[in-house]
């Protein structure tokens, strides 16, 4: 009788990986047929008007919206008519804005011509990740602005996306761009937002992906 022991093998890439990982609340166990997703029925779109709906289409009212562009090309001043339109006419919005004080973003809004909405509120200290999901977990808003995603302590957009993923609602990060016409992230990452604007030339924003309505399309926000 031959009692020699025998080796097992295992390819290293399989020796060396985690001996469990954690998929808790992932649903990745779960499975819906055809049948049932389309008997589903979920919140309409944001029914945006003239301007917005040409831009943006009906986004959900959980969104991710990633905008780009070069020092000076309007990104803020874009993010702040955006949030006053959401405010004026679809629920509460926070911004955080980590890029400028007090005094230049209302000279913002002064350049803007606009009367900000009751409710649109700014916060200029939350600047890191922690401190603004202290303020989200108030349940107070429907909507969120980063500005920026770099300068708030967020590793990248992916977070902004499991931020959006847990809260149900609406948020706009703006991020630097890289010299190269896109954020500075990983392609991968950028994919996770619905909607991603750049700003090609200052003043002009232009959608590069839109999972609510056309790719292309440019917002002019001065000329």
């Amino acid at each position: 009788m031959n009692n020699r022991k025998v080796k097992l093998y295992f390819p290293t890439a399989i020796n060396n990986a985690p001996k469990s990982r954690n998929f808790s609340g992932l649903g990745a166990l779960s499975s819906i047929s055809a049948t049932d997703l389309m008997k589903k029925q979920f919140a309409d779109g944001l029914k945006f008007k003239g301007e917005w709906y040409d831009f943006l289409g009906e986004p959900d009212p959980s969104f991710l919206i990633i905008i780009s562009s070069l020092p000076g090309h309007g990104k803020t001043l874009f993010c702040l008519k955006f949030a006053n339109y959401l405010a004026q006419n679809f629920g509460r919005v926070i911004f955080f804005e980590n890029e400028m004080d007090e005094i230049r973003t209302k000279r913002l809004f002064d350049f803007l011509g606009e009367r900000p909405s009751p409710n649109l509120d700014f916060n200029f200290k939350a600047d890191n990740p922690q401190a603004i999901t202290r303020v989200l977990d108030s349940g107070r808003y429907q909507f969120c602005f980063v500005d920026s995603i770099q300068m708030s302590n967020f590793d990248d957009e992916h977070d902004l996306w499991e931020l959006k993923k847990r809260y149900k609602m609406g948020f706009v990060g703006i991020s630097f761009a890289n010299g190269k016409g896109g954020t500075r992230g990983s392609i991968v990452k950028q994919h996770q937002g619905d909607v991603t604007i750049e700003f090609t030339k200052p003043g002009v924003a232009v959608t590069r992906k839109n999972r609510f309505g056309k790719v292309g399309e440019e917002f002019i926000v001065f000329e």
